[in-house]
């Protein structure tokens, strides 16, 4: 969960970009999803797949564009 203060930024072209990225990267061996909150001022990245190192590689290239 990465706290913002718009959660449009997910429609961000840098932010689409890494998401693009990150799921180039961990294509059949996983899954993200990212989404904002409903009730938070909040994004949210989910990661899911047996190599957790390279999960956390996914996720941290989305954040970085996020924070």
């Amino acid at each position: 969960n990465i706290q913002v203060k718009d959660k449009s930024i997910i429609k961000n072209l840098e932010v689409k970009k890494s998401l693009k990225i990150a799921k180039k990267l961990i294509k059949g061996q996983g899954r993200i999803l990212v989404r904002s909150s409903g009730t938070e001022s909040k994004i949210r990245i989910m990661g899911e797949g047996e190599n957790k190192k390279l999960i956390n590689k996914c996720i941290n290239i989305i954040s970085k564009k996020i924070k």
